[in-house]
């Protein structure tokens, strides 16, 4: 489990799933489906989700029973999570009894008796997918899930929340705040240490030379949405909380957590700073603690829903 090669996004994304899924916030979602409006085959809802990754969102928003007609457009820049994504719907259709149709190598068509949606996969990233939009298309709703915390608030909320029609929402979820707990703690000195300069690396990265990322996303999140004169109508509390339970964790629940930890080793194991640390034995404890059931995980997230005014342009 801890060799490189095993680790890929792809299997991360599915290993976090049923995670993510207890994570999410029930009251923000809940708010959600009681603001979106009705739909039907002929006005099916209009989403356009950002860092669609391997489309767990979409299955998610169908498989809670809510969305019934929709026309759904995911932006994704890595070609391997799409063609995971499209395998995923091709098995998922199937356990679902869903009819899946392909109109064409990036839309499919996906029925089953009076539900009926629309799912175009768009390889792009999402500055390049900005510039291409002619803004006269507006979506009912924009999604981002587990994606803002990778990106540069300031540029991205404007131009997201200009695809929105005016009285469209934005559901914005998982969004990292600022804490990671590991628990039982291994070096209390080390552990902040670590930790501290991981964050630092969030709030450093940068990808093709934009800003990409802020350790404290969520409570920034309160900002930029009103500076883009939106109106919040909820937020609440999506943790990642992952513990061993009577049996242990679950297979995804131990790939999750040596993903985790491989990550903060591939962010730090060449910073400056941990020479002359016990980094690389710190990382082999939590592996370990990981092996033995010992390790509890608990990442700080908040979930937002909110609405463009109707009087926008």
């Amino acid at each position: 489990m801890q060799e490189k090669e095993n680790y890929n996004f792809a299997r991360y994304f599915s290993a976090k799933k049923s995670i993510d899924d207890r994570a999410l916030n029930r009251g923000v979602w809940n708010q959600l489906w009681s603001v979106l409006p009705q739909t039907e085959k002929k006005r099916p809802l209009r989403i356009l989700e950002l860092g669609a990754g391997i489309g767990t969102m979409a299955e998610r928003m169908i498989e809670w029973g809510r969305l019934t007609h929709a026309d759904y457009t995911s932006v994704e820049i890595a070609a391997d999570h799409i063609a995971e994504s499209r395998r995923r719907m091709r098995n998922w259709a199937s356990r679902k009894d869903f009819a899946l149709r392909w109109d064409s190598k990036d839309t499919a068509c996906i029925q089953k008796a009076n539900n009926q949606f629309t799912y175009r996969f768009i390889q792009s990233n999402i500055f390049d997918f900005f510039e291409t939009e002619d803004f006269h298309t507006k979506w009912d709703l924009g999604l981002a899930h587990a994606f803002m915390d990778l990106a540069d608030l300031e540029d991205v909320i404007p131009q997201f929340c200009a695809l929105i029609k005016p009285g469209g929402f934005l559901y914005l979820t998982l969004n990292y705040d600022g804490e990671t707990i590991l628990l039982p703690i291994a070096d209390s000195h080390l552990d902040k240490f670590i930790i501290g300069l991981y964050h630092q690396s969030m709030d450093e990265r940068k990808i093709e030379g934009r800003k990409s990322g802020d350790s404290q996303t969520g409570r920034h999140l309160f900002h930029h949405l009103k500076k883009a004169n939106t109106n919040i109508l909820a937020v609440g509390s999506s943790d990642w909380i992952v513990f061993p339970g009577a049996q242990g964790y679950t297979p995804d629940e131990t790939y999750f957590l040596h993903f985790i930890i491989h990550t903060i080793h591939a962010e730090l194991k060449t910073h400056p700073l941990m020479i002359g640390h016990d980094f690389e034995d710190w990382i082999q404890q939590r592996h370990t603690q990981v092996e033995h059931g010992e390790l509890i995980f608990i990442a700080k997230q908040l979930d937002f829903l909110a609405q463009i005014p109707a009087q926008a342009q």
